[in-house]
């Protein structure tokens, strides 16, 4: 972050990942964030090293990259939820921190069926 005369402002990682996280569970369609990184995503995304709240964050020259696993609600079309959830997530972060997102990697751990809302 920039420094100012006044002293600095950082912002953890561990908010970055509640942002990330929360703005994908925003869009329709997305059942959860997994909290654990699983083997296939590091083959996918090798270099997450830090995984706070299932959110993996690289900081980078230019910013973040940032490595969000969802579920998918059954029934909802997985390109469309992923490509809102990348969205969703990037925007969010960056207005939110004033850091840049280099990159936003979605990766979808599964699908689930939607649970029937009781009358």
């Amino acid at each position: 972050m920039e420094e100012q005369n006044n002293g600095s402002i950082k912002i953890s990682e561990e908010v970055i990942a509640t942002i990330a996280s929360n703005a994908a569970l925003e869009i329709d369609g997305v059942a959860s964030v997994l909290q654990k990184v699983l083997p296939s995503t590091k083959s996918v995304a090798g270099n997450i090293k830090n995984v706070r709240k299932g959110v993996g964050i690289v900081r980078n020259d230019e910013g973040l990259e940032l490595t969000v696993q969802i579920v998918v609600k059954n029934g909802y079309k997985i390109p469309d939820v992923s490509l809102a959830a990348q969205t969703n997530v990037k925007e969010t972060v960056a207005n939110m921190t004033g850091i840049n997102v280099t990159k936003t990697n979605i990766i979808v751990a599964g699908v689930v069926e939607e649970k029937a809302k009781k009358e």
